[in-house]
């Protein structure tokens, strides 16, 4: 693994050197540019287009596609992800906890339920009386030609 490693290290110092002894042979020195000869036929790189700019510009668009794009998703993978499988499975044995206790509480609930209902049906047929009575002595108050 450790010579793989320097390999990978000892190409990459190799890469930096050639880019940079390229861009100094581009601007440093040749004065009127750089002449290539391939085939009897000459290339004259004098005028060539503002490469730092263009460098500079495909790094600053990498830069924000890493950081709009990558980073976020990193994060969500790495940092999110593992939280909410941990919350999901949470959820899911409280979720079998009460699933459980509801049915094994069904005998005690089921008649406190009916207890329940039985009181507020209770409550709404003395307030539907009450207000019969009421609309009955309003009745009786009016009289009717």
């Amino acid at each position: 693994m450790r010579a793989l490693l320097l390999a990978i290290a000892a190409v990459a110092l190799l890469g930096v050197v050639m880019l940079a002894l390229l861009a100094f042979a581009l601007h440093g020195l040749a004065p009127d540019g750089l002449h290539v000869v391939i085939n009897d036929r000459e290339l004259s790189f004098g005028e060539l287009p503002p490469l730092p700019d263009l460098g500079a510009g495909l790094g600053g668009l990498l830069a924000i596609v890493a950081a709009v794009i990558v980073i976020p998703v990193a994060l969500l993978l790495g940092v999110l992800l593992p939280l909410l499988l941990l919350a999901g499975a949470l959820l899911l044995l409280v979720g079998l906890a009460l699933g459980v206790g509801a049915i094994s509480m069904a005998p005690l609930l089921l008649p406190l339920l009916l207890l329940v209902w039985l009181w507020r049906r209770a409550q709404r047929r003395k307030a539907a009386a009450a207000q019969a009575a009421r609309s009955r002595d309003a009745a009786a108050d009016t009289i009717d030609l």
